[in-house]
């Protein structure tokens, strides 16, 4: 037997409408699916992480309480990996979550914090390896964008296109992130490439990109050339796309 990966984690909360919302609106995770068994009077909610790795939360009467403190033995925390550790703490402590001090790894020397769900449960933040710098990054994020995989799933769209994503088109039409995933679902594909791609930090979670594009010639239209920019916005401790606009050569 060869294990691949951890595909979820089960929880069971005491108030289903505060702990979904916990987890939806405060974490960011996405709803995979959300269904009540009413043979159990059990809520399950099934949530995703951007790598694929889920959390499963369900609700069921007379659930008896969990011991969090003192520390015993079984499951101990649930942890989860971001880019910037002290943005996500920060983050969170604006909306009210109580956050532990920074402290580092004494082994990896990466930074790490703990909170808790609204049932007690740790939850941690973890810094993840060293990245590539920003440049490296969003040619990458951005470049995925032109690829026909990515183009014709539209759950890695909406991982990399945020939630008030906006595009202005040639037209002047106003694209929404969902109207963008509708469209795409009927593209005929062109290979895209890149060229004097530049990114410029203007804050500390918004970047701008520019670059050239180029998008090959198919039987259903010509080759043509653009001037393409982007802002990405970090938040949560992953870049997404925030605003896109092409302007024809």
């Amino acid at each position: 037997m060869q294990l691949a990966r951890i595909h979820h984690v089960a929880i069971i909360c005491t108030d289903y409408e505060r702990s979904k919302r916990f987890y939806i609106e405060v974490l960011g995770l996405r709803i995979v699916a959300e269904n009540y068994r009413a043979a159990r009077a059990s809520h399950k909610l099934d949530l995703a992480l951007p790598d694929g790795s889920q959390i499963e939360l369900f609700s069921f009467p007379e659930a008896p309480a969990r011991p969090t403190r003192p520390e015993a033995q079984g499951l101990r925390h649930l942890s989860f990996e971001v880019h910037d550790v002290q943005a996500a703490a920060d983050e969170l402590a604006a909306q009210g979550i109580v956050v532990e001090p920074l402290s580092v790894d004494e082994y990896t020397g990466r930074r790490f914090t703990f909170f808790a769900d609204p049932d007690g449960l740790p939850l941690e933040l973890y810094e993840a390896e060293p990245a590539e710098n920003l440049d490296a990054l969003l040619l990458k994020l951005e470049g995925a964008l032109h690829l026909r995989e990515v183009r014709a799933s539209a759950v890695q769209i909406e991982e990399l296109l945020d939630d008030d994503f906006r595009e202005l088109g040639v037209s002047g039409t106003e694209w929404t992130r969902p109207a963008i995933i509708d469209a795409l679902r009927d593209e005929a594909f062109s290979e895209r490439t890149m060229s004097e791609f530049r990114v410029r930090r203007m804050a500390p979670d918004i970047a701008l990109v520019t670059y050239r594009a180029h998008r090959a010639a198919i039987p259903e239209r010509a080759a043509a050339d653009s001037l393409r920019s982007s802002l990405w916005r970090l938040r949560r401790g992953r870049w997404r796309m925030v605003f896109h606009q092409g302007t024809p050569l």
